[in-house]
């Protein structure tokens, strides 16, 4: 809450230095709370210049700002708020909608994702039913079945854990004995070369939970590949404990990483550490990776969120 004298000291500042404060914050901030005080500070935050000087040194061109909707400000949200993952609650997707994203042209600014049938079990099959489709595969060789293996499972609502905070409607994965994953390509042709060879730092999160009585562990994986689709970076979690009966985020900064970004690759597993058969290991879900600009990361390591280290909330 913003006091009635720093909001009238704030109102005697000259527009441009009032603007260099307005760049000390995070730029959600600025959109959000910054926008509600009053009509002065609602107009500085519309001002493209403060927008063009958010996007400092990320390729971003004047020409992108013109073609896009809102100007500075609406290509700041669209290449920076636009999570890169598609069905980040692993969301089975009707044939017909599916045939509808198939003639569906990508635009600016969109990443591409592969559209493949869906392998995941759920609890209740049909078998009547069209073949369903996900953005998530199995990684090579992982034996969908109820029996559970090296098999994942989609629990709505989770089994033996209560929902995910950050998605309390949403389905989960649940895993079994064997390490059990699924991943995602993201393309990223639509973007700018300029920007992408600026290698523009990522936020990337998930949230993970163990079911209750059955220790469990969980692993994410952030591969970044260039036009061969060679590996140029990467970012690995770790084996996780996951806690039972009790959701916890992870969430990683990535950046630093060497020019030629064209692809990632998402690749999240876990397993039951003492069960034989069923569902019993980690589970997870809400998944989030986006752009951040380079203005930005100096808030997310006041966190903690180093290149090669994650932070876990609880």
């Amino acid at each position: 809450m913003v006091s009635t004298s720093l909001r009238r000291r704030c109102e005697s500042l000259p527009d441009a230095v009032f603007a260099k404060v307005l760049l000390l914050l995070p730029a959600v901030e600025i959109a959000r709370s910054c926008a509600l005080v009053c009509r002065q500070w609602r107009d500085a935050t519309q001002d493209a210049s403060l927008w063009n000087e958010l996007c400092a040194g990320s390729g971003l061109r004047e020409l992108d700002a013109l073609r896009c909707m809102g100007g500075w400000k609406g290509l700041f949200g669209t290449v920076y708020g636009l999570n890169l993952v598609a069905s980040p609650h692993f969301s089975r997707i009707h044939h017909i909608e599916a045939e509808q994203m198939k003639r569906q042209a990508l635009r600016t600014w969109e990443p591409k994702h592969r559209l493949i049938y869906d392998r995941i079990c759920n609890v209740e099959e049909n078998h009547d039913e069209p073949p369903s489709f996900c953005h998530w595969a199995a990684e090579g060789g992982s034996v969908f079945q109820r029996g559970g293996g090296d098999g994942v499972l989609r629990e709505d609502p989770p089994q033996g854990c209560p929902p995910c905070p950050a998605a309390l409607d949403k389905p989960v994965l649940a895993t079994s004995y064997e390490w059990g994953g699924v991943q995602q390509l993201i393309g990223l042709h639509t973007f700018a070369n300029k920007f992408l060879d600026t290698s523009p730092p990522l936020i990337f999160s998930i949230w993970f939970a163990g079911r209750q009585g059955s220790p469990s562990v969980f692993r994410v994986q952030v591969l970044l590949q260039d036009e061969l689709k060679n590996v140029i970076h990467s970012w690995d979690s770790g084996d996780a404990r996951a806690t039972e009966s009790k959701w916890r985020q992870i969430k990683s900064i990535i950046y630093g990483y060497p020019q030629g970004l064209r692809s990632i690759v998402v690749k999240v597993a876990g397993k039951s550490m003492i069960h034989g058969s069923g569902f019993y290991g980690a589970k997870f879900t809400s998944v989030r990776l986006h752009f951040i600009p380079f203005t930005q990361v100096k808030f997310h390591l006041a966190e903690g969120q180093g290149p090669e280290q994650s932070v876990v909330y609880y």
